[in-house]
């Protein structure tokens, strides 16, 4: 059973063609409000463009995998299964995160995300730069309930401009307890900004007109 605590918005992305995959835009004034702004956000390409820091790195102590799930997935074919192994009771000690994510100061940004895990536990949003000197940018606790996927999501003002500079992620470090993720999607704009495509957040092609329709239904703020 799925149980959707957000809201089922609108969202388009655009494919470019250079570097990276899915082609999302990191440059400043290039993408539209409500534009994904992940690579790979469903997994339907693997573990493509996402990165697992653990402890076993940088002798913190933690221990993570991660492997891609085919078993009840939340949105389409599959999904991310993080397996802990070793916690170090510290949430930032090991990240599933996104590198090279742009974000321009004063505006606003939203995380959504969908999640389940084998018992209740914690993860928290994890936005930060991705060197020297590491500054943090937001984040957030967040409580997995169990086993039924649910949906969460953070809205923030961002404080100043990042390009290709930062991560977009969770910190997971507070417990060993496994859990999966699956539509992990990032956004300049509110959660009712985010463009779609007949009801699903998906990348396209720049050239292509698309149709789109608002889809509405309960809401509930985590």
């Amino acid at each position: 059973m799925r149980k959707r605590y957000v809201i089922s918005t609108v969202l388009t992305a655009i494919m470019i063609v250079g570097n990276c995959v899915a082609g999302t835009v990191q440059d400043f004034g290039k993408w539209e409000t409500g534009e994904l702004l992940l690579e790979n956000y469903s997994f339907e390409d693997g573990l493509t463009a996402w990165d697992l820091e653990d402890g076993s790195c940088c002798d913190r102590g933690g221990l993570y995998t991660m492997e891609i799930d085919e078993d009840n997935p939340q949105h389409g074919d599959q999904c991310l299964k993080i397996v802990g192994v070793q916690a170090t009771g510290t949430n930032w000690h090991a990240k599933i995160k996104q590198l090279n994510v742009s974000m321009q100061g004063g505006k606003e940004y939203t995380l959504i995300f969908w999640a389940r895990a084998e018992e209740p536990r914690q993860v928290s949003v994890n936005i930060q730069m991705q060197q020297e000197p590491w500054d943090f940018l937001q984040g957030g606790d967040i409580q997995l309930t169990g086993q039924t996927w649910e949906e969460y999501k953070l809205t923030f003002a961002a404080s100043r401009d990042i390009q290709r500079q930062m991560w977009v992620g969770l910190a997971i470090a507070q417990s060993d307890i496994d859990f999966w993720l699956d539509n992990f999607r990032f956004f300049e704009g509110q959660p009712e900004d985010e463009l779609s495509l007949d009801g699903e957040p998906q990348s396209v092609d720049a050239k292509q007109k698309l149709t789109t329709q608002w889809a509405s239904v309960k809401s509930k703020r985590f």
